[in-house]
Order: structure tokens, then sequence, then C-alpha cells
């Protein structure tokens, strides 16, 4: 038996009517309020026909035509006030198919061209800004000395040796 256009279907069978995953409709319903416009926070979530074909559109628009999700939410609302979800409208189609299927429109008329206007003088030379000058080449790096690395390093190895040290006693099993 066919489904009949009043009915209403659970998450799953939206999801695989829309062709989207369970858990990107919940997300989607965070973020669409058409979706959850209708639902109790109780009760089980069912979709009408027309939800089904909202998710299908905001499928379209997110995947298809490569909206975000806040131009996805724009387009939708534009779509809804305008009907294409009531009584069997089917939804816009594609930016690249309305291009294809507007009839002509004959271009405007060009403007008339602006009279002319006495101009000051253009300097030859314009000045940059200060900012925009590079900055002068940094200071040469002091030279350090061999012997004061020396002694620092090997207090480095030796603190390194007592925190491993620590580390395994600490992973160590103990006795009870």
């Amino acid at each position: 038996m066919a489904k009949a256009e009043a009915e209403f279907y659970k998450p799953a069978e939206a999801c695989r009517i829309a062709e989207v995953a369970p858990y990107v409709l919940r997300y989607w319903e965070t973020e669409f309020p058409v979706l959850s416009e209708a639902k109790d926070k109780g009760a089980a979530r069912l979709y009408s026909s027309r939800d089904v074909k909202i998710i299908g559109r905001i499928r379209e628009l997110l995947y298809d035509e490569g909206f975000t999700v806040a131009g996805a939410k724009k387009r939708l609302e534009a779509e809804i006030a305008e009907g294409r979800f009531d009584d069997g409208l089917k939804a816009a189609p594609p930016p690249a198919d309305q291009k294809k299927t507007r009839p002509a429109v004959p271009a405007p008329p060009a403007p008339a061209p602006a009279p002319a206007v006495a101009r000051a003088p253009v300097p030859a030379k314009i000045a940059s800004p200060a900012f925009l000058a590079e900055p002068p080449p940094p200071p040469p790096a002091p030279a350090r000395a061999a012997s004061p690395a020396a002694p620092e390093f090997s207090e480095r190895k030796k603190v390194v040796r007592e925190l491993k040290e620590i580390v395994r006693l600490l992973d160590r099993p103990r006795k009870s």
C-alpha cells in the first residue's frame, strides 16, 4: 500500500526516503527550526510528508549545491515563505538550472555618459607611507660561549633521568 500524503514517518523512514543518516537529521533539527516546530520534547518524533520534502531539500542545498548551513537556512526560509512545500509544489530548481530556464530579458539601456568634470592634476609620484617601508634587518645574534652551555646541558640530563626514575616508580604496581 502506498503512503498517503497525510501519513507520518518515523525518523528511520524519513532518513531512508531523504537519503540522510539519522545523526545528521538530529543535527539538522537543531539547526533548522522548521524541522522541530511541531515536535514535542517527550513525544515520539514523527515527520509529515512535507517535513520529508524539506529534509530532502536541505540535503540538496548542503550536499549537491554546496550551501553552508547558514546559507541553506536562508534559502529554505525563502522557499517556505513562497509556499514551495505546500500542496505538492516542488522545490526551486538549483541555481544552475534556474539560469538555463530563465527567459531572456533584454538588457537595460546603457546610461548616458557623465558630463566631463574638471579634475585636479595627479602628482607624478606619491610617497609611500612609513608603515609600508621594509623593516630594518634584525641585529646579529650575540655569539654564545661553548663553556656555559655544557654545564647547563648536563644539569638538564640529570633532571630528565631523575624524572624518568620517578615515573618508573609511580608506574610500578603497588604491593598490598
